[in-house]
């Protein structure tokens, strides 16, 4: 074969070789199955997941969840790490990126509201909120940073100055609450990154014994009795209780908007917002 020859074979070779490599990468880009990023705060970790499989066979998508703490989260999406979906425990996330021109759309969709959990066979005795101030017992929060330890910190404030305030209306007269902020803060043993550690802890204790109690989501608790853990919980009184505000938002450099309006629909919908109250938000 002589050079000319040569040349044009292995000018057809390459040509064919690209054309194919091109249409297996187009092929396979085509047939990709849409994925959609979802970061949502932790405490809605148990309802998403048992949406999950319906939406995904109902969508022919892929439900890809990172769940963290609304702040956490909130840093990752304000330094670029891809995302669809937001989904936080207190609506001061979504605010602040939607002043900085993040969202294509967000709403307030569910809330939440705090509850005690008390270690299984609850070994420090605790019956009452009032209980919590005692001296000894071994106390665990979420962080103030995260949405469950600053509704927390409001709660145990709200119960010092109302139920703890000898000139408050609601004060308590056994003077149960007096310094109840105090008392109570010198009980934390430990603050955690989010408020599903703080439910593993509690359940970790019936057998380390770190822990006597701590403050989480009613839902939590829900979520408990649903799946018949050991840990028991107490309730909080809504009046002295933080109401926590959940909002869903749509990233605006999502590449699925209409798979993430879908997503975002189904828990405005009668059939989201009734799998939301089986697993104890909006109550």
């Amino acid at each position: 074969m002589n050079t000319k020859n040569t040349t044009i074979a292995l000018i057809l070779i390459i040509t064919t070789t690209v054309i194919t490599g091109y249409l297996i990468h187009t092929n396979n880009t085509t047939n990709q199955t849409p994925q959609l990023r979802i970061f949502a705060a932790a405490s809605l970790t148990n309802v998403i997941t048992n949406m999950t499989q319906e939406f995904e066979q109902t969508n022919n998508c892929k439900l890809l969840l990172n769940s963290g703490s609304s702040g956490a989260l909130y840093t990752q999406i304000t330094q670029g790490t891809p995302c669809d979906i937001y989904m936080t425990a207190d609506n001061k996330w979504t605010k602040q990126l939607n002043t900085n021109n993040h969202l294509h759309q967000n709403i307030d969709f569910t809330s939440n509201s705090l509850t005690i959990i008390l270690t299984p066979k609850n070994p420090a005795n605790i019956t009452s909120i009032a209980d919590l101030a005692k001296p000894g017992v071994k106390l665990i929060i979420a962080e103030p940073s995260v949405p469950a330890g600053n509704y927390a910190n409001q709660t145990i404030w709200t119960i010092d100055s109302t139920w703890g305030n000898i000139s408050n209306p609601n004060y308590v007269p056994s003077g149960a609450y007096i310094n109840y902020n105090t008392s109570v803060y010198n009980n934390i043993r430990s603050y955690e990154t989010n408020v599903e550690n703080v439910v593993g802890q509690i359940t970790l204790s019936a057998t380390t014994g770190l822990y006597d109690a701590g403050i989480v989501y009613a839902s939590d608790g829900i979520y408990g009795n649903l799946t018949g853990q050991q840990t028991k919980f107490l309730k909080i009184p809504p009046e002295i209780n933080q109401k926590a505000i959940y909002n869903i938002a749509i990233i605006k450099t999502t590449n699925q908007p209409e798979l993430a309006q879908k997503f975002t629909n189904f828990w405005l919908s009668q059939q989201g917002q009734s799998l939301l109250t089986h697993y104890g938000f909006g109550i």
